[in-house]
């Protein structure tokens, strides 16, 4: 009789541990995390925004058509982090991300986030033969956005 008592004791207390544990994860809006980027010349800045109740781990992508660059960051829950990436040669670029937290959702780019949240944002630096050169001025491109 107290083996059954214990054994369902345990049970009652263990459901919401083990539920807890394999709860699926919460619906995140696409908007909550983000990527902006912006240009000055050869530098180029990344600037995650996370609006969500959680950190992220983010890592993104510069592809060029002889290079790819990765990299990787933390960004805090409803903060923001920006990251430079100095001295950038001249040619045409695409940008890629993906962004996730501990409860499973995702943020980014086609092909890296399911389901995305953004579209591959694509550049040039400096001016190449047959290229006008960068839209809106000298200097750079200002801020680009990725959709949102």
């Amino acid at each position: 009789m107290k083996n059954s008592v214990r054994t369902a004791a345990t049970a009652v207390l263990a459901a919401p541990l083990v539920a807890a544990v394999f709860a699926a994860p919460a619906n995140a809006a696409p908007g909550d995390v983000r990527l902006s980027t912006g240009l000055q010349g050869n530098n180029f800045t990344f600037t995650f925004f996370n609006d969500s109740p959680n950190q992220v781990e983010c890592d993104w992508f510069v592809d060029s058509a002889t290079t790819q660059r990765t990299f990787s960051g933390v960004v805090r829950a409803e903060s923001q982090s920006e990251y430079t990436l100095g001295g950038v040669a001249d040619g045409d670029y695409q940008v890629t991300w993906f962004c996730t937290d501990t409860s499973g959702n995702q943020w980014g780019t086609d092909g890296l986030s399911n389901p995305p949240t953004a579209s591959p944002e694509t550049f040039t630096v400096g001016e190449l033969p047959g290229n006008p050169g960068n839209p809106g001025g000298p200097g750079g491109m200002g801020s680009l956005d990725f959709g949102f």
